[in-house]
């Protein structure tokens, strides 16, 4: 049977925050009852006494509270068990997430403590970050000025900024321990362009650094390629991502057009 608190006394209100929304908690007792209508709200359901009557006499009651400056405005609260009967059978987007932040932080918060505390301790200040989608958006635009970067690669850099800025990787939120390589018809990796010319790509490379001043040895770069571009190479040469071995992780790799090949033809081996 419902029941109405109409002692002077105000009744233990303790307001929390689902998603921007306020969810207020009546401390009876040590257990925990909730608004009604702020359950409601979560969940979308319009009429919530309607949602009342589908609960048993003993899921719900009803106290007086001050509700938006009106005093003693009675409100309907639910015990857990009728909280739990609202938020099983709703099949809104915010009924699995409403019922996650319910189990992992109300009901621990309540098992931890014994029950809730009125005066609850001020949380500390938290440095508010970025938006993990913005910072994204921030970093996408900063590395498009790059020149001569791989379309992938560029991906992976703004994902990286976006993890230092905020904690969150936006392509494992995707599902993408890493982009798959680019394939280029139109570029060539120095061991394709020695096929043919009876080169190793170790040959190539020495060629591209010391006799056509293309590139220069950069072991140990940040992006992961041990060569890099001279200004005399920009033209020729392009850095493309790359899965490394094992799939873990990428790396930048330097390739080349065909045309580069006039640099090669005259150190080519002739075939036995």
């Amino acid at each position: 049977m419902s029941s109405v608190i109409t002692s002077g006394v105000t009744p233990a209100i303790i307001p929390f925050n689902f998603e921007g929304a306020e969810v207020r908690v009546n401390d009876r007792n040590g257990e925990p009852w909730w608004v009604l209508a702020d359950v409601c709200k979560v969940l979308e359901i319009a009429n919530a006494p309607h949602a009342a009557s589908r609960l048993d006499d003993n899921e719900k009651t009803t106290i007086a509270i001050s509700d938006s400056g009106n005093l003693n405005a009675d409100r309907t609260i639910i015990n857990e068990s009728g909280l739990w009967s609202l938020v099983l059978t709703s099949r809104k987007p915010a009924a699995k997430r409403f019922k996650k932040w319910i189990t992992s932080e109300v009901i621990p918060s309540i098992r931890k403590t014994g029950s809730y505390s009125v005066n609850q301790p001020p949380k500390p200040k938290r440095i508010r970050k970025p938006a993990f989608d913005t910072a994204f958006t921030r970093c996408m635009n900063v590395v498009a000025l790059l020149p001569n970067v791989d379309e992938n690669q560029k991906v992976l850099m703004a994902a990286r900024g976006t993890y230092n800025l905020t904690g969150v990787n936006p392509l494992e939120v995707m599902g993408y321990a890493a982009l798959p390589a680019r394939t280029e018809d139109n570029y060539k990796t120095p061991t394709e362009l020695g096929k043919g010319l009876g080169l190793s790509g170790r040959r190539v490379n020495q060629i591209l650094s010391e006799e056509a001043h293309l590139q220069v040895h950069t072991p140990g770069s940040a992006s992961g390629s041990d060569w890099s571009m001279t200004e005399k190479g920009l033209p020729y040469g392009k850095m493309f991502d790359t899965t490394r071995k094992g799939g873990k992780g990428s790396q930048q790799q330097l390739k080349w057009k065909p045309s580069v090949i006039e640099f090669l033809r005259p150190f080519a081996v002739p075939s036995a």
